[in-house]
């Protein structure tokens, strides 16, 4: 009994809450003070009485001593221990404490790791949570379970591939039954994820199973909620899983998902013609598609829309009638009237045939009863080849009005701007009727020519139209205004963007945008070299939203751009301290310290901070760029670099930055000519304020592959961009005109540079 108490009393020690956040105590570092008695000494140690006229108790004395490991492994469970119970109290923030020392004092306990994925969770720590669960599953990493909802959360951030890689490791578990309907489920979650990735053959694999299971459940063990599930899901339709397995030219299976999409009642037999014909097609079996595909014609459908004459045009080219498109095409439009994208389609043909007669008439027809976008800009290509301002104006402008925006119009808006001809006849037609009485010109025809003129770079007819806009409609001046100042901000004219700028930020009609337009306004003076003016924009735009995240970080930012580097770091710093749990903001924060440290010439400060924002968010293409171009540029960890950019690359493939990142480390590997395609994308895709850096990394590759022409172009380019700066840099100025000096000099002779030099 004496034994058990003082067993009790040791295990009440090894757990005890520490309130002044001190280590739990254990029988080595703590004794509990007796009940009644004095402790008296021995040769053994302490000994302690619990009742007056006990025998003493004497301490413990292993005859193996703890080893240091063992030791903090104990303290890990202990602090675990009281992560527990301050939990069950409500204590979320103890908690956190409390597991997260457990996990310093033993990196391998799985089961701090385990808890404190959903603690984090709750308190908003979501990239917290993430890096525990990554360690969970390296230390267990048959947790199939911890696995999937690990990869459906990254998912849901639309890190696929991130994703993809733990669903894999889940269903290669051999804690998993390959048998069960978990099993399935996470193969048809592989299969959509692949399918979102255009990896088609990977999604094939995947659905396999999926498809088996759902015709033989039993096998799978599928109980009734999961297969009904299965089969509700819009994304494991057998339909959908026929389109998967014929992407993958898996032609048997295909066929067997289309005819069990027919059977089922969300098939129906035109769909499957339709399906069917895929497959034929597929299988170099052109006549049987015809036959198919007409039958899908003969039910009248619409469900497929322009896919299925898209289809009969290509099934059409494969049995060498490609003739015989348009006469097919009349066949149908004269016993489908209503059809209007058959209809629609048809005036295509005879467009892309140059009948513009006959694709005029058609288009104008079906307009009277449907008026669809694809109409009017259908329209509009008849004009424009006709070279008929007027009407052109007329069409585009009810395109707007009909889709709301000039995202569907780009393709004829840069056909326009470059024909130089109709240019000039559109803006002249545009004036005229602007002067009526009540003016012809509306404000949609106004907006699109605006945006015309802005594609053409002709800032005279572009402002112009865009205030007769703004004079008919003056509820829509945020669009007028934005549109207007960044056109003028991309362009480097920043004195006219910020006049723009502070003219809305002004505007009677403006008031809930002001603070926007405030905030705009100071990147354009500050841009212009106007410092002062810049902080008293956002002064004011900080009196109507005090403590907006955004207007601090943008006072900051003026900071730094004007090279008042102390008083940057002050403020990013006080920004991440102040919004610790906004993500977005601290991440910006944090990379805009990383540059201020770079440009100190604190290198391994910057670096330092870019890589612990990686090691919170591995797959952020933003840090991924940063740090590989980093690293890049001092010619270390080139691999490392070149891995990390790709991976930026990957998320965002026409991004001019991660595209001179790749073209940089590339350069400095020594594959100069592998770097160049990287670099003449970037310097095409640079619309942002500062390019001569891009300009002067294509010049020098242009110079390591001999090429001392467009290597001269390229630096003069750099040259007059950096001189245009703000605040110019010289170094960069003076490093130009070195390279530029030398070329002229030598003739195309530079002495060769080393790949890692400036």
């Amino acid at each position: 009994m004496r034994g058990a108490v003082c067993a009790w009393i040791v295990l009440c020690s090894a757990v005890a809450v520490v309130a002044d956040d001190r280590p739990p105590t254990t029988p080595e570092n703590s004794v509990p003070a007796p009940v009644s008695g004095e402790p008296a000494s021995t040769a053994g140690g302490l000994t302690l009485q619990i009742q007056e006229f006990d025998d003493p108790v004497t301490t413990l004395q292993p005859v193996k001593p703890r080893t240091a490991a063992l030791q903090r492994m104990l303290e890990s469970a202990a602090w675990f221990a009281t992560g527990r119970v301050l939990e069950g109290k409500n204590d979320f923030q103890g908690a956190l404490t409390a597991f997260k020392k457990a996990i310093e004092l033993d990196p391998t306990a799985l089961a701090a790791y385990k808890a404190l994925i959903p603690l984090c969770f709750s308190l908003n720590m979501s990239d917290d949570a993430i890096k525990y669960a990554l360690k969970a599953v390296e230390l267990d990493p048959g947790d199939y379970q911890l696995l999937r909802r690990l990869g459906a959360h990254q998912a849901g951030q639309n890190d696929f591939e991130g994703a993809i890689k733990l669903f894999e490791q889940a269903v290669r578990s051999p804690e998993l039954q390959k048998h069960s309907a978990l099993y399935v489920t996470l193969m048809r979650d592989l299969a959509v994820l692949y399918k979102a990735t255009n990896q088609n053959d990977q999604a094939a694999r995947c659905f396999e199973p999926v498809f088996e299971a759902l015709q033989d459940p039993e096998t799978y063990h599928l109980d009734f909620r999961t297969r009904a599930q299965l089969v509700q899901d819009p994304s494991t339709t057998y339909e959908k899983m026929g389109q998967v397995f014929l992407d993958a030219k898996r032609s048997e299976l295909a066929i067997q998902a289309f005819q069990k999409a027919a059977e089922s009642k969300k098939g129906n037999s035109g769909s499957l013609s339709f399906n069917l014909a895929q497959v034929y097609l597929q299988s170099d079996e052109a006549q049987k598609a015809h036959t198919e595909l007409q039958k899908y014609f003969d039910t009248q459908r619409q469900s497929k829309g322009r896919s299925a004459y898209e289809l009969l045009a290509s099934i059409l080219k494969k049995l060498g009638k490609s003739d015989q498109l348009i006469p097919q095409l009349e066949i149908l439009a004269e016993k489908d009237t209503r059809n209007s994208t058959l209809q629609f389609f048809l005036a295509d043909q005879y467009l892309a045939k140059n009948r513009l007669d006959d694709a005029e008439k058609l288009y104008r027809k079906t307009l009277e009863t449907s008026a669809e976008l694809q109409g009017y800009v259908g329209l509009a290509k008849v004009y424009r080849q006709q070279k008929r301002p007027a009407e052109l104006i007329g069409s585009l402008a009810k395109a707007y009005d009909e889709s709301g925006e000039v995202k569907g119009l780009q393709t004829e808006i840069k056909a326009i701007a470059g024909d130089e001809e109709l240019l000039g006849k559109l803006m002249d037609a545009g004036s005229r009727e602007m002067q009526g009485d009540p003016p012809k010109l509306d404000f949609a025809g106004a907006y699109v020519l605006a945006n015309i003129a802005a594609e053409a770079h002709d800032p005279f007819s572009m402002t112009k139209f865009y205030r007769f806009a703004l004079s008919l409609r003056k509820e829509r001046a945020a669009l007028v205004f934005e549109e207007l100042g960044q056109y003028y901000l991309e362009n480097k004219q920043f004195a006219e963007a910020a006049k723009i700028f502070a003219e809305a930020s002004n505007h009677p009609e403006l008031g809930d945008n002001k603070p926007n337009f405030l905030f705009q306004l100071a990147q354009a003076l500050e841009f212009a070299g106007d410092t002062k003016g810049a902080l008293q924009s956002i002064a004011a735009a900080r009196q109507i939203i005090p403590e907006h995240p955004l207007l601090q970080f943008q006072e900051a930012w003026v900071y730094y751009h004007s090279h008042q580097y102390e008083e940057a770091i002050e403020r990013f710093e006080k920004l991440i301290s102040q919004y610790s749990q906004n993500r977005q903001i601290v991440r910006r924060a944090q990379f805009s310290l990383s540059n201020i440290y770079v440009m100190q010439g604190n290198m391994r400060k910057g670096e330092q901070i870019l890589e612990d924002v990686l090691a919170e968010s591995p797959n952020d293409p933003s840090v991924n760029n940063d740090l590989g171009y980093l690293y890049a540029d001092q010619g270390k960890n080139l691999d490392k670099a070149e891995s990390m950019i790709r991976k930026a690359l990957a998320a965002e493939p026409e991004n001019g930055a991660y595209l001179d990142s790749m073209g940089w480390v590339l350069y400095k590997q020594g594959k100069y000519k592998e770097s160049l395609p990287y670099l003449e994308r970037a310097v095409d895709r640079a619309a942002g304020i500062s390019d001569e850096t891009l300009w002067d990394h294509l010049g020098d590759v242009l110079h390591r592959l001999e090429q001392p022409e467009k290597a001269l172009d390229a630096w003069q380019h750099a040259l007059k961009s950096a001189q245009k700066a703000s605040r110019p840099d010289e170094k960069l100025i003076g490093r130009l005109k070195e390279k530029i000096k030398q070329q002229q000099a030598d003739a195309g002779a530079l002495k060769p540079a080393q790949a890692n030099s400036p």
